[in-house]
């Protein structure tokens, strides 16, 4: 508008027009886009104002263009120079936004239409008009090829992350049982210890389950068999021990894993002691097949002074579980236990007994 000297004939609306394109192009940088954690209503909210800050800049270089094209007492030297102008917007325009298609083409289109058909108007400028018309398919082409490449980017990057995204799953989930691995396990019980070694209030407690003769389930009724039965145990532990305060992990052959958060020991034990009893009286059924099983149990919850550590809790509990076979399995055996009855060198009851006692107790 300067250039073609517009501005000395028309200051006012000259001087609406390029304010009004200077407000779009700052209201446009000033548009912060939402954070990644915004779910997708919001983007899509934002990118439609944006889309529509972004249109009405379109909308203004088309109009200061039509005008210059209008306007006879500008040189054709001229008004093919704000062309240029023009086709280097609408290249910006539709190679900038290939993400947004309809905001590209509707961008194309507001630039080209009213530019071509004023220039179809002037005989001295047709061939412009045609060479803009060309230029115009081609933009239009191009931005359609674009966008589909992106299309294809997006689809490869979404099947590649939910490639990784399964992987992930699979290297820590047992893939017999559907649960927790022994990998996610360990990380998991590393990760409550330290949170009870460091926050005042916080505790972590573990209860270790092997199934008790399962050797010789497999050689009565076969590996199958076994195989249903590790599903269906785990199935009972998923159903017995739920909330976000438990994991249940596979975490050996017929060994399980159960971290209880926020749990001390007597109220594990009382936890542990009832599935043990429901699984004692209602066997396992697989193809009909009804199979007995017991589990003997070890419990302990950590303690910073006695255990150190993650591995200092596990080691304990397992020798507490190793105790519970030791002693006739298809019991639950806690650390303390082990503890209490080493000082007094008295060997220990039952301490299934103690269990429903203790149950007994909480109940009253």
């Amino acid at each position: 508008m300067f250039v073609t000297g517009i501005y000395r004939r028309h200051l006012l609306p000259t001087a609406l027009v390029t304010l009004a394109l200077v407000l779009a192009a700052v209201v446009r940088r000033r548009m912060s886009p939402p954070p990644k954690t915004a779910d997708a209503t919001a983007q899509q909210r934002w990118i439609a104002r944006y889309s529509l800050v972004a249109l009405s800049s379109t909308v203004l270089w088309a109009v200061v263009q039509g005008w210059i094209l209008l306007d006879r007492e500008i040189e054709p030297l001229l008004k093919c120079a704000s062309l240029f102008g023009t086709l280097a917007f609408s290249t910006v325009l539709a190679h900038l936004y290939t993400s947004m298609l309809r905001f590209s083409i509707s961008g194309i289109l507001i630039m080209f239409v009213p530019s071509m058909v004023l220039l179809g108007l002037d005989p001295e400028m047709q061939v412009p008009a045609a060479a803009m018309g060309f230029y115009a398919v081609y933009l239009a082409t191009a931005t359609l090829r674009s966008h589909a490449d992106y299309q294809r980017r997006l689809e490869l990057d979404e099947a590649l992350r939910s490639q990784r995204d399964k992987y992930e799953q699979l290297s820590r989930t047992d893939a017999l049982t559907g649960l927790c691995n022994r990998r996610t396990f360990t990380e998991t019980l590393n990760a409550q210890v330290r949170e009870a070694q460091w926050l005042e209030g916080a505790g972590v407690s573990l209860a270790l389950l092997d199934i008790d003769h399962f050797k010789s389930i497999n050689d009565r009724h076969g590996h199958i068999i076994g195989d249903e039965v590790l599903r269906h145990l785990a199935t009972r532990l998923q159903s017995t021990f739920r909330g976000d305060d438990v994991m249940v992990a596979r975490t050996g052959g017929e060994e399980f894993g159960l971290i209880l958060r926020d749990a001390d020991e007597v109220s594990a034990m009382i936890r542990v002691e009832a599935f043990r009893e429901a699984l004692q009286v209602r066997p396992i059924v697989c193809a009909g097949i009804a199979v007995p099983v017991t589990v003997s149990i070890g419990v302990g919850r950590f303690d910073a002074e006695s255990h150190r550590d993650d591995d200092g809790l596990y080691g304990a509990v397992d020798l507490a579980m190793y105790a519970a076979k030791q002693q006739g399995r298809n019991r639950v055996v806690t650390i303390s236990m082990i503890a209490s009855f080493s000082s007094e060198g008295q060997t220990s009851p039952n301490p299934s007994s103690q269990a429903s006692a203790l149950g007994a107790g909480s109940n009253d």
